[in-house]
């Protein structure tokens, strides 16, 4: 296969969504410079109608419940930002998914790499999906009203709904399919921009685990025909050689999951942050409010926050449990057959294997379902905290 091949098998949703605004990195410069600034333009007026609604109407409710969206919304840009500023790393990390995958490999490897590259589409098609799911709900928003005037009448039409809460200067019903257009297109940029950053977080992710593994296989079978009674140097050699060659594969895994994390650090602790406001928010505003149209919408916030906090800590498991086997194969390996300088390579890897690289929030916060759960507790004690206030 060649590399344009390659591409559209494994990455051609990351490089379809990215297209789509601006963070696929090979991208043709003008076009992604005016999707970059066609995004931009469109969250800021969505940050000023939201603004200024606090400003019109201001109470603790509507703060509160605008803080929320504000929220959400600089994620979108984090995300989209974190990509731009760091497009020549994320350049070479797609790069070295396709490279690799170039390369001339046994067929075992060959099998590890197209294992992980399953795993990477099919958790990228479950997380496109549930995307789209809560995305649609939101664009439905506004035709609830109208459907349950016909299923459940009322003596008076329901008011018009918005998707989301914010005042733009204009008369709200003569100017509402207009304002209605606007905050669609915002979803929609919200849907795509999720799946484009995190898509591309998710084959990395896969890659390194990958190039993880296939260090670990090397390893394992690196002595497998070194017979300790019958040494010559020609076995010696051609033992040492294989070894050899797992530690700079295991070298070269470490150093990709290293680019991730400088990559990707102070972005998720960002994230978890942001994550950590809206479900408390969200949790105050559902303890408070009536059944109706806006509960829902509370709750597939909840739902939509869950799954994007469980999405990231899932990833950084992941890293873990790889390192874990790869330390396990490497151990439970007779490595203590071989000549000093070949055991000597397996302690020096067992070392590092020791202080494995990791995937965490700014060096605070390791990325794991231990985090994840860490975080839904945290969550709710500000939530009781601010609901007894």
């Amino acid at each position: 296969m060649d590399w344009e091949a390659i591409e559209y098998q494994y990455l051609g949703d990351n490089r379809f969504f990215g297209r789509l605004v601006g963070v696929w990195p090979n991208q043709e410069k003008y076009l992604k410079y005016f999707l970059r600034s066609f995004v931009l333009l469109t969250m800021i007026l969505s940050f000023t109608t939201q603004i200024a609604r606090i400003v019109k109407f201001f109470d603790k409710n509507v703060l509160a419940d605008q803080v929320m969206y504000l929220t959400i919304g600089c994620a979108l840009l984090i995300k989209q930002y974190n990509y731009i500023l760091n497009e020549d790393k994320l350049r070479e990390l797609l790069h070295n998914i396709v490279s690799d995958r170039l390369m001339d490999r046994p067929e075992d490897e060959v099998a590890i790499l197209e294992m992980y590259g399953k795993r990477a589409l099919v958790l990228s098609f479950f997380y496109k999906v549930t995307l789209i799911g809560c995305g649609s709900m939101f664009i439905l928003i506004p035709a609830i009203p109208s459907v349950l005037n016909i299923v459940v009448p009322l003596n008076e039409s329901r008011s018009r709904e918005l998707i989301y809460p914010s005042y733009y200067f204009v008369d709200e019903q003569r100017y509402y399919y207009p304002k209605l257009v606007h905050m669609e297109l915002v979803t929609v940029i919200f849907i795509t921009m999720f799946i484009a950053c995190d898509t591309h977080l998710i084959h990395i992710v896969h890659h390194g685990c990958a190039l993880s593994y296939i260090s670990g296989y090397r390893f394992k079978h690196a002595l497998d025909d070194f017979d300790p009674a019958n040494q010559n140097a020609e076995r010696i050699d051609r033992a040492y050689a294989k070894v050899r060659r797992s530690v700079e594969a295991h070298k070269s895994a470490v150093d990709y999951v290293d680019k991730i994390e400088a990559c990707h650090t102070n972005y998720f602790l960002i994230m978890i942050a942001s994550i950590v406001t809206v479900f408390t928010l969200t949790f105050v505003m559902v303890a408070t409010m009536e059944f109706g149209p806006r509960f829902f919408i509370y709750c597939i916030c909840i739902m939509g926050q869950m799954i994007h906090l469980l999405f990231l800590t899932i990833l950084g498991q992941f890293v873990i449990n790889t390192n874990d086997e790869t330390f396990l194969t490497i151990c439970e390996n007779c490595w203590y057959k071989g000549v000093p300088r070949t055991r000597l390579l397996y302690v020096l890897v067992l070392r590092k294997c020791l202080d494995p690289p990791i995937l965490t929030g700014g060096k605070m916060v390791y990325l794991n379902l231990e985090t994840f759960v860490q975080v839904m507790k945290v969550s709710f004690s500000y939530y009781t905290m601010l609901r007894s206030t």
